[in-house]
């Protein structure tokens, strides 16, 4: 594996209130990197793929309560490939306003 440069960078910015959102081009491994940072983690971690439809109809437009039954009790909520999901910007900004224990990560 390649070592990342942001590796360190991104596990300081962890859990300090506010989103990280990863942006780079295709394939150059944003997923990887990620990844790579939350397997090992004792936290609980909730994945989303923007890919998957299923998905983006259930972040489009949730309301708080739906959100906290959606987020569970997971600590680390990681959406990848998140442009794909229409509203996501309205729905990151509820969870990272409503649920501030949780750590919100975007790859875009």
């Amino acid at each position: 594996m390649i070592p990342r440069t942001l590796q360190g960078l991104i596990e300081k910015k962890l859990f300090c209130g506010r989103a990280i959102l990863l942006t780079g081009p295709r394939r150059s491994g944003k997923t990887t990197l990620i990844k790579n940072i939350i397997e090992p983690s004792q936290k609980e971690v909730l994945f989303f793929d923007g890919d998957d439809p299923t998905v983006r109809k259930v972040l489009e437009e949730p309301n708080t309560e739906e959100l906290r039954t959606i987020l569970g009790s997971a600590s680390i909520i990681f959406i990848d490939e998140a442009q794909r999901i229409p509203g996501i910007g309205l729905t990151s900004k509820i969870i990272t306003d409503q649920f501030k224990e949780k750590q919100l990560s975007e790859n875009i």
